[in-house]
């Protein structure tokens, strides 16, 4: 990659061609809307990719707004414009807030010593990235140096789950090598593609590419010259996958906890007590446990464990403490 530490896709009039539309056109749709601050195309096209059928996604800056406000649907024809509207001064407080957090330095890329990012918030931040201005005059809503200060922060929440998911998959291949039932090889399989698109997508963020959609991570890969994984459960029980990360299987099984699930909650129905899970569904007997799963697995069998959390009864995370050890390592 260039000096740039993010790609460069198309700007506003060339992405917008791919659907048939002009700036002029959107900004005259959004001149109606009577939103002022500075406007951004977000999305899969404002990041090079979408095609002729793909929506239009638009963020407004505004100043002296607390909240979001949107999405609001308009239409330029027949292609759907969202339109979201955000507080003007959260992108310098966001470089404010994780300017002050530790990264570690790492082969791959930098990473943040600390989960900074979550759910939504990471949504937006990374459409801002590659938000490409609709009108002449209009900064980017973020610049490089920038850029590398929210890099760390986003690849740590994609390195966080990729544990997540690799320590699955493990359970997974142990419970079909052990004929739980329910666990077959396909099961396997599938966890581990998922694992492996988890990996991938560290290696993205870490690059710069940090486009938001879980399919597009092909095209982002191909962009960055990365190679795809390879379909189905690794022969090495993931140590070649792991290794891109510098991790070992141990290292994830020890920094990778499970606890109660979010959500749970005792219920007493006709005399009887019942656990009931975020989903309101309700058991008779649950398993409780609580730890990292290297010490978990000594007393409960892979497949007990994976029923307990496609049954919503555990959660697994990536334990922040385990994590920044093995990162400062």
């Amino acid at each position: 990659m260039s000096d740039s530490v993010r790609p460069r896709p198309p700007r506003a009039a060339q992405a917008l061609a791919t659907v048939g539309l002009t700036t002029d056109r959107i900004v005259a749709l959004l001149d109606d809307e009577k939103a002022d601050g500075p406007r951004y195309l977000v999305g899969s096209l404002a990041s090079g990719f979408g095609n002729a059928r793909s929506d239009v996604d638009v963020h407004i800056m505004v100043d002296g707004l607390d909240e979001p406000v949107g999405p609001r649907l308009l239409h330029a024809g027949e292609t759907a414009v969202d339109v979201e509207l955000y507080p003007a001064r959260w992108p310098a407080r966001e470089v404010a807030r994780l300017s002050a957090v530790p990264v570690a330095d790492l082969p791959f890329g930098r990473v943040a010593l600390e989960p900074a990012v979550r759910g939504a918030q990471r949504r937006w931040l990374c459409r801002w990235v590659h938000a490409a201005p609709l009108e002449a005059g209009t900064g980017a809503v973020f610049s490089d140096d920038e850029v590398r200060v929210l890099l760390p922060a986003v690849v740590r929440q994609a390195l966080d789950r990729a544990l997540t998911e690799v320590a699955v998959a493990l359970l997974a291949e142990r419970a079909a090598r052990d004929g739980a039932d329910g666990w077959t090889a396909q099961a396997s399989d599938y966890l581990w593609n998922r694992a492996a698109r988890g990996v991938l997508e560290v290696h993205c963020r870490a690059a710069g590419e940090v486009t938001t959609g879980e399919k597009w991570l092909p095209a982002r890969a191909r962009r960055l010259g990365l190679p795809l994984p390879a379909p189905g459960a690794p022969a090495d029980g993931g140590a070649a996958l792991l290794a891109r990360l510098g991790w070992t299987p141990a290292d994830a099984l020890a920094a990778v906890r499970v606890r109660p699930a979010e959500g749970l909650h005792r219920t007493d129905l006709a005399g009887r007590s019942f656990l009931a899970n975020r989903y309101d569904r309700l058991f008779t007997e649950w398993l409780e446990a609580e730890g990292p799963l290297v010490t978990v697995l000594r007393e409960h069998s892979p497949g007990r464990l994976l029923d307990a959390l496609r049954r919503a009864q555990l959660d697994v995370i990536a334990d922040p403490d385990a994590v920044n050890r093995r990162l400062q390592g």
